[in-house]
């Protein structure tokens, strides 16, 4: 009998969809294009400044 292969794409997805959530928004088109520019000028990613702006709301909620 063989062994079924492991399958890492199909682990993945699982484990994403019991540990993950994901947080959508949407913004005028403008607004968007000067966010873009302001984080591609100041060197800073997308997803680090949501982390951080979120983490500050979760702190400030535990004071």
């Amino acid at each position: 009998m063989e062994k079924e292969k492991f399958n890492q794409s199909k682990y993945n997805y699982g484990w994403q969809k019991e540990n993950m959530l994901s947080v959508s928004v949407r913004y005028n088109k403008e607004f968007v294009q000067q966010f873009r520019e302001a984080l591609d000028k100041l060197g800073l990613k997308q997803s680090d400044v949501f982390r951080k702006a979120m983490q500050e709301v979760i702190d400030k909620a535990k004071d």
